[in-house]
């Protein structure tokens, strides 16, 4: 009972990943029929089966031709003979396909390499091995061809579509490696003036600020600091000059006012010490 269901759910998972065939020329049928068989192979069907199979996964065009001449398609053999006799791709077409046949950007190495072996096989099912592993290098990218020739050439032996897949996928895995060797670490750039900032408490604002704005701001710092500079030899200036006055009118010294002079009398000008009148009669102020 349990290998009943496990061959049951084989079949079930296989004619599930068995995709349609429409008879669309980007469509190869003979994979098409390789995958009827395969699961053949797998689940030890008849052909009866493998027949009902095949017509299920018919579509579009194929479907449409199948139906009219279903007569003579009774059997899986019969209905593989004429699938490959109605949709199977002229030689020159083949040959066509097979010479313009390049790897694809984010194709992988098995999926290029399974296809040029069945367009060989299209073109000659008796093609020299040299012959394919010719086109195999022709069409596979371009990081990648050098390499496999230059190894390929290093050979002893005749080079074997076998040899050539293992040379290729050891390439392609050392330079995945050296790839993911040489990729720096991802860190995200500080910008300049966010350590100018963090050091000077200058406000974060100045990261958006553009150019010339930024520009003006540093004008505008060293001006002040040039002010700031000015006014401190102005005040030290004005600091000596506040120590130098005019001689004074009692005593005729330059260190102190005459309103200051030791000896001016309490009573009188300050103007000029006389005691006889005030200094709004002082004739020294007003002549």
């Amino acid at each position: 009972m349990e290998a009943n269901s496990f061959v049951n759910l084989i079949q079930s998972t296989a004619l599930k990943e068995l995709p349609k065939f429409t008879g669309d020329p980007q469509q190869k049928v003979t994979q098409f029929i390789d995958g009827v068989e395969r699961i053949g192979i797998f689940t030890e069907l008849n052909e009866s089966l493998l027949h009902s199979i095949a017509t299920i996964k018919l579509g579009g065009a194929a479907f449409n031709w199948y139906d009219n001449n279903k007569e003579t398609l009774r059997s899986w053999r019969e209905l593989k003979q004429h699938l490959l006799e109605r949709f199977k791709p002229s030689l020159s077409t083949a040959k066509t396909q097979l010479k313009e046949r390049k790897q694809q950007a984010g194709e992988t190495l098995i999926a290029y390499y399974d296809d040029v072996i069945d367009l060989c096989k299209q073109v000659d099912n008796n093609m020299p091995l040299h012959m394919i592993v010719d086109y195999l290098q022709d069409g596979l990218r371009h990081e990648l061809k050098i390499h496999v020739k230059r190894q390929l050439k290093a050979l002893n032996d005749e080079p074997t579509p076998a040899i050539f897949l293992k040379i290729a996928r050891d390439e392609e895995e050392l330079q995945h490696e050296i790839s993911s060797e040489q990729q720096p670490s991802i860190t995200p750039p500080q910008p300049y003036f966010a350590r100018f900032t963090a050091a000077t408490g200058t406000s974060l604002h100045t990261l958006d600020t553009p150019h010339h704005s930024l520009q003006s701001r540093s004008t505008h710092i060293v001006d002040r600091n040039v002010l700031s500079k000015k006014s401190r030899v102005n005040r030290s200036h004005q600091s000596v000059q506040r120590n130098q006055y005019y001689p004074c009118l009692i005593c005729h010294r330059s260190n102190h006012r005459t309103i200051d002079c030791y000896s001016r009398k309490p009573n009188g000008c300050y103007k000029c010490g006389d005691d006889n009148h005030h200094v709004r009669n002082c004739p020294q102020v007003f002549p």
